[in-house]
């Protein structure tokens, strides 16, 4: 659980540089090309996402790649936070 929490604290991390740089980039006064989804995990995974078929799936997987790339990791990460957080203990049978 503690991993999760400080894994999802720094992809919040990283989904706010993203977004900040995202904004410096809209900002310029060079042509805007925001980073998409699909840009980072051709980074990280060295082959570009590939949609297979005409499934729902699919088109999910093609609607998330196109995404700015702030908006998934920062949902990981809240994703990760929440369901990683700290509940309190359950007491049972407690008189």
């Amino acid at each position: 659980m503690v991993f999760g929490r400080v894994l999802g604290w720094v992809l919040l991390a990283v989904a706010v540089v993203m977004a900040s740089a995202d904004a410096v980039m809209a900002l310029s006064p060079a042509e805007y090309a925001g980073i998409a989804t699909g840009e980072v995990v051709l980074l990280l995974t060295g082959t570009s996402p590939a949609a297979s078929g005409v499934s729902p799936l699919a088109a999910v997987e093609t609607m998330v790649m196109h995404l700015p790339a702030w908006v998934a990791v920062g949902a990981m990460a809240t994703s990760l936070l929440i369901a990683c957080r700290k509940r309190p203990r359950r007491r049972r049978f407690r008189r």
